[in-house]
């Protein structure tokens, strides 16, 4: 039987890392999360400025994670079936290629249309890059692996809302024409991954794919989803709120960036304490940690006017929620079976995006009545799943 990219199997935890294509990887995605959080902040900004109320914002954000949701099945098996790198390329070229049509003429509520077909197509990277990190990295080094994978994000979320703030101080339309740019950008870097996906031992081993269902794989990551899938929920739940209630406490366009920035810093300067501090935690205990830092300072939020001191507690909980998700990650590359890397994670970001779509909808709908509504929700989803997390594991007495 030939031999095609998809096929090439990775070794178990004995082999080595390869460094080249996991930097080539790190490098490509910390550009696309630029271009991405260069205007992902400004949107609802945007939206408002073209006269939408603040429900179609939530449901501008939600149409962005529908999209992303119902890439991921089919981008996971396609990376299984026709190689990451393509998958990478085509979906990044096609993100930065949708930036313009943004700034067009057209009736405000035709963003949602927008943002569903860009996230559709970007909403293959996901699972590609995961599955890619995954085969070049020995099991027990993907902690550590998938922490400076979200390092890499956080570098992008940590650049580009603070420079896009500041250039959408000149005229908000422009931030659309600096996305494109930099994911473009992205895609030239992408281009030395090698064509074919790397394995970890000295020789690939031919496999078929594995015949995994996904109902079967949904089970199998459905303990690790329990507690990461209200972390979306509260990222969901801030894209669509964080910069209109930073807005309404007086909040410049340039601190609105600057605030998804420093929420990021202390992820990207503590990477790697974070990937040991989870090893030493156990990861359940490390996503334990998360949703309760994310439930509690969510039902703070509302209470406080100060938008430095809001700014600061932003650092503290990217601080303390920095080990949580490259945890959860990790323990999903884990569980998958031989063959089916990329549809362990698609089926895995799958949930993540839904729970994401669940936030952006109820909050941006509960924002409507009041900043208590919209940040309660997202305490009672996170404090609520933690319980249940803790009921189920919870050892029995006999």
């Amino acid at each position: 039987m030939a031999r095609s990219d998809s096929q090439l199997a990775t070794a178990p935890a004995s082999g080595g890392l390869d460094t080249r294509t996991l930097w080539t990887l790190l490098a490509g995605n910390t550009l696309t999360a630029i271009g991405i959080g260069f205007f992902l902040p400004i949107l609802p900004l945007f939206v408002t400025a073209r006269g939408g109320a603040p429900f179609l914002v939530g449901v501008v954000f939600a149409a962005g994670n529908v999209g992303r949701a119902v890439a991921q099945y089919p981008a996971g098996w396609l990376a299984d079936r026709v190689g990451r790198r393509p998958l990478l390329l085509g979906s990044l070229l096609v993100y930065a290629l949708l930036f313009p049509l943004y700034v067009l003429p057209i009736p405000v509520g035709a963003l949602v249309g927008i943002r569903f077909v860009q996230s559709l197509a970007g909403g293959a990277f996901v699972p590609a890059a995961m599955a890619l990190a995954a085969d070049v990295t020995p099991v027990a080094r993907r902690g550590r692996v998938f922490s400076q994978l979200r390092a890499s994000d956080m570098v992008g979320l940590f650049l580009g809302p603070a420079v896009g703030g500041f250039v959408a101080g000149f005229r908000l339309e422009y931030v659309f024409g600096a996305g494109t740019v930099i994911c473009l950008a992205a895609v030239l870097v992408l281009l030395w991954l090698p064509a074919a996906r790397a394995a970890v031992p000295d020789e690939p081993v031919e496999v078929d794919l594995a015949p995994a269902r996904p109902l079967d794989l949904l089970r199998l990551v459905l303990p690790i989803l329990v507690l990461s899938a209200p972390v979306s929920w509260t990222f969901g739940a801030y894209d669509s709120v964080w910069s209109l209630y930073l807005s309404s406490r007086g909040a410049s366009t340039f601190v609105i960036g600057l605030s998804f920035a420093t929420y990021a810093l202390p992820i990207v300067l503590f990477a790697g304490l974070a990937a040991g501090l989870s090893d030493r935690l156990g990861h359940l205990r490390a996503g334990r940690l998360t949703l309760v830092t994310h439930g509690l300072l969510a039902a703070a939020y509302p209470f406080v006017a100060s938008v430095p001191v809001l700014v600061v507690i932003g650092v503290v909980e990217g601080g303390l929620t920095a080990a949580g998700m490259p945890a959860l990650n990790a323990e999903v590359s884990r569980r998958a079976p031989p063959g089916a890397q990329g549809r362990t994670q698609g089926v895995y970001q799958f949930g993540l995006n839904a729970a994401q779509v669940a936030g952006a909808v109820v909050t941006g709908a509960l924002y409507g009545l009041g900043p208590v509504y919209a940040f309660g929700s997202v305490a009672a989803v996170c404090l609520v799943c933690l319980a249940a997390n803790l009921a189920v594991t919870r050892p029995r007495v006999l």
